[in-house]
């Protein structure tokens, strides 16, 4: 019976960061709910460009295939930004950040 003991508070103990990343990926799944929740709503302010308007802005300013875009607060200066990876034909890669609320590039750094 001591036996059956020890292996079932070995297994709890061994289930217990399973349940504590599952938490975690709730709340890391809540706060991404949040920030598209801000952000749809900053755009139906009129305060940032959707997406699609700053696309459609930047079309032949930016060269190569898009692979990821985030949204952020410049820390500097505290714009909403949006970030533009690409790959270009070469394999290197570039971030474009653009200002959110006029479609303005204003930085262009390579990557990796």
């Amino acid at each position: 019976m001591h036996s059956m003991f020890r292996i079932f508070a070995i297994a709890l103990l061994l289930l217990m960061p399973l349940a504590a990343q599952a938490d975690d990926d709730h709340d890391d799944h809540d706060e991404d709910h949040e920030e598209r929740r801000n952000l749809n709503a900053a755009i139906e302010r009129g305060e940032i460009l959707p997406l699609t308007e700053i696309l459609s802005r930047t079309r032949g300013k930016i060269e190569g295939r898009v692979v990821e875009i985030e949204f952020e607060h410049e820390h500097e200066h505290g714009l909403p930004i949006y970030e533009i990876y690409v790959l270009q034909k070469d394999g290197r890669r570039r971030e474009y950040e653009i200002d959110a609320r006029t479609g303005k590039i204003l930085a262009l750094e390579d990557g990796d």
